[in-house]
């Protein structure tokens, strides 16, 4: 997943709008990908747009397993770190496809970072920089959405005054946030079943630890 998000974010707004085509038209639409690729070609059309052909499987493997939301907010995420955030907004802003939920939680993955794996800033405090390291060297940790932060419940709060969020989706999947001092997300991950007792042992490592 990361090989795939990192080549995607690499491309830019051509790379977004090939993941909504591919997602739009079910991966199988040849006529619509193949102008995404012309468009992914720049001056050079399709010729240059074949060279990003071998990208297409990634992506569609990756849409089999997690939603199109998802998918992009793992993309901006990474696209945050390097392009400036009002280009990112107005980029947001352009793309149609988007329903308005989507548009303003995309936008707030851009400007807060929320949905990232992790959303360290120069206010994290290194009590929470430690408790993040210790969630995620957890086995199976997988990033978790942003949408689901209000849907956890605390926990522990830490010394320094994080929050330890916890929930566990419809299907029973154990989630774990962390929450700074204004309750806004910083952390957020997921384990699959095999892997609970180990988010069990890292939330007892670090109520032990800092609080």
């Amino acid at each position: 997943m990361d090989e795939v998000v990192k080549k995607v974010a690499a491309l830019g707004l051509p790379g977004v709008i090939l993941v909504i085509t591919m997602a739009a038209t079910g991966f199988t639409g040849a006529a619509t990908i193949t102008a995404a690729l012309a468009f992914l070609g720049g001056p050079a059309g399709m010729l240059g747009g074949i060279a990003v052909l071998g990208l297409t499987g990634l992506i569609t493997d990756a849409l089999a397993k997690v939603s199109l939301e998802d998918f992009l907010t793992a993309v901006y995420c990474q696209r945050r770190q390097d392009e400036p955030h009002g280009k990112l907004l107005e980029e947001i802003n352009s793309l149609s496809l988007f329903d308005g939920d989507i548009r303003d939680r995309l936008k707030t993955t851009v400007t807060d970072g929320c949905g990232c794996a992790t959303v360290v800033n120069s206010s994290t405090t290194d009590d929470a920089r430690e408790a993040i390291a210790i969630l995620e060297n957890v086995p199976g940790m997988t990033p978790a959405h942003h949408r689901d932060f209000k849907s956890s419940n605390p926990i522990i709060r830490l010394r320094d005054g994080t929050v330890v969020r916890t929930w566990k989706n419809p299907v029973g999947v154990d989630h774990v946030f962390l929450g700074d001092r204004s309750d806004k997300m910083i952390y957020g991950g997921f384990v699959g079943w095999i892997h609970s007792e180990g988010l069990n042992q890292a939330i007892v490592r670090i109520r032990r630890d800092f609080t």
